[in-house]
């Protein structure tokens, strides 16, 4: 008998613990956070503001969660601020290198005008 209640002493004891949550953990926003800065520093305010917001505003909402304690909702929305600052740096970057192809093709078409003048159009034609 005794040993009976024992067993069921750690049975009720597993299953109490069991039903205990557990708190969500502040690390989980840390990528999100990180991504965040990195668009930031890449200018993405300018270039990409809308996902620099949403990225934000989840990262707002997952910290609310957190202090709700809900665990899986701070995942989710961690996750989705980071993938919306990681677009946002992708657009950015995207945007800086069309900047940087069309000042190249700017300074080629001045360099071509260069030649042109200096040597005639068959400078072209070789």
């Amino acid at each position: 008998m005794n040993q009976i209640r024992i067993t069921l002493g750690i049975l009720l004891g597993l299953a109490v613990a069991g039903c205990a949550t557990i708190p969500p953990d502040p690390g989980m926003l840390d990528d999100a956070r990180d991504a965040i800065a990195q668009a930031e520093d890449a200018d993405a305010s300018e270039y990409a503001p809308l996902e620099l917001r949403f990225a934000r505003e989840r990262l707002e909402k997952a910290e609310q969660a957190l202090v709700d304690g809900d665990g899986d909702e701070v995942r989710r929305l961690a996750d989705e601020a980071e993938i919306e600052a990681l677009l946002a740096l992708a657009r950015t970057q995207a945007a800086l290198t069309r900047a940087d192809l069309t000042q190249r093709q700017r300074e080629l078409e001045q360099l071509k005008a260069d030649l042109v003048e200096a040597f005639g159009e068959e400078v072209l034609e070789r």
